[in-house]
């Protein structure tokens, strides 16, 4: 992303943010993996949205006031020793390059750039009485982040600040997106669509899955400045019944559908496909039936995607298309036996991006379509994703050109083998 895409989000927020507020925002910390090692960092992507700095505790702080806005940046300053073990951290002149953030300081300075803020008979920076915060809350035992923290803390400082939450304001930013953040989705789903073809090529009975795994990480990473944008499912017969399946440690059997459910990173914007190939090349006639009314509901529930819409519309429509297809299936029992998930989610900066309850569809706004049918006793697991644009006149698939129709499986298999 250009530096001019995070001035513009940081423009857009602070037009929504209470006046006399400070709101900050934290890239988020190392995770300890073992006793010498960590887990790779991960931005957190509303700091990102707004600061577009990947570096592990810097603060982001916005203050508005009197209708004005100004933003300061808070990074680490270099370690000399430890620079030569790890790196070195960005200097100020490069994150001013990087957020277009003019005011970068020192984390050694933020106590007393928030000291002044809430003591104006002392300081002249101004009089806040509100402090904003992405409270993301997850429910798990145990569970905190450092604006949960930080709020714990600054209340008992400051107990006549109001606290509020950030979190929805930039989701709802984030919901839709810019031009140059669908073309870094496009760019994902493309490099996403060779990496599927790579598989492709390879599949055929006797491979573990997790060879067909490695196809498509080499495909990311050779010659090409990707990353996965979540851990790859590669699901062979019985194991692709099982919705986040990760262990791929199977053999392909001879008859064995393949669930493919993988994306690529471009820079922090995503993709995420699922296609289910036969390994042989060729489907089965009880493959073909379950993957053609698989296939039939995909397309349908991208023709009925608008603005206007709801996920509540867009489960409910679904789900009575999938209904009407297990009974032509011949299938005993109620539809969650075979069909355990919803149609889709956002899609953005995360795979599963956030977005704020029950809003309507709007153009701009990026999501996946995804049905699935999940035969447990027949060892048959089906699942058709998507990644569609809401425009103004309806949805525009975004990964059309990742095949998907049976006899173009069953040529680009034939021709690669």
């Amino acid at each position: 992303m250009k530096t001019e895409f995070f001035i513009n989000n940081r423009k857009r927020y602070l037009e929504k943010a209470a006046d006399n507020s400070l709101t900050l925002l934290y890239s988020g910390r190392f995770v300890q993996k073992s006793y010498d090692q960590d887990y790779p960092f991960e931005v957190n992507k509303d700091f990102y949205y707004l600061a577009g700095i990947n570096q592990a505790n810097v603060i982001l702080a916005l203050v508005k006031s009197g209708g004005e806005g100004r933003a300061t940046l808070f990074i680490e300053e270099n370690d000399p020793v430890l620079s030569k073990w790890v790196g070195s951290k960005l200097t100020i002149d490069e994150a001013r390059s990087l957020s277009g953030i003019e005011d970068v300081r020192y984390l050694d300075a933020f106590e007393r750039f928030t000291f002044a803020l809430f003591n104006p008979m002392r300081f002249s920076a101004g009089r806040i009485g509100t402090l904003l915060l992405d409270l993301e809350r997850v429910d798990l035992p145990g569970y905190t982040n450092w604006a949960l923290e930080y709020a714990t803390e600054f209340a008992k400082k400051y107990p006549e600040v109001d606290i509020r939450n950030a979190r929805e304001t930039i989701l709802g930013l984030r919901m839709v997106k810019t031009e140059e953040e669908v073309a870094a989705i496009k760019d994902a789903i493309a490099m996403t669509k060779k990496g599927i073809e790579a598989i492709m090529k390879a599949a055929r009975a006797g491979l573990y899955e997790y060879q067909l795994d490695a196809c498509f990480d080499f495909a990311l990473k050779n010659g090409e400045n990707y990353d996965l944008a979540f851990e790859t499912i590669v699901a062979a017969g019985k194991n692709a019944t099982i919705l986040h399946y990760v262990a791929k440690r199977d053999l392909i059997g001879a008859d064995d559908l393949v669930l493919l459910d993988l994306g690529a990173r471009s820079g922090f914007h995503v993709s995420d496909i699922t296609r289910t190939i036969p390994v042989s090349g060729r489907f089965t006639a009880r493959q073909k039936e379950v993957y053609a009314a698989v296939l039939e509901v995909n397309k349908k529930c991208i023709e009925f995607l608008k603005p206007g819409l709801t996920w509540k519309d867009m489960n409910e429509y679904a789900r009575e298309l999938l209904g009407a297809a297990v009974k032509k299936l011949g299938l005993a029992g109620e539809l969650d036996k075979y069909y355990y998930h919803s149609i889709g989610h956002f899609i953005g900066l995360d795979t599963h991006d956030p977005g704020v309850a029950d809003a309507k569809f709007e153009p701009g706004m990026t999501l996946t379509i995804e049905p699935g049918l999940y035969i447990e006793e027949e060892g048959i697991g089906i699942r058709i994703e998507d990644n569609c644009l809401i425009t103004a006149s309806g949805a525009v698939n975004l990964s059309k050109d990742i095949i998907k129709e049976i006899d173009e499986i069953e040529k680009f298999m034939a021709a690669a083998h």
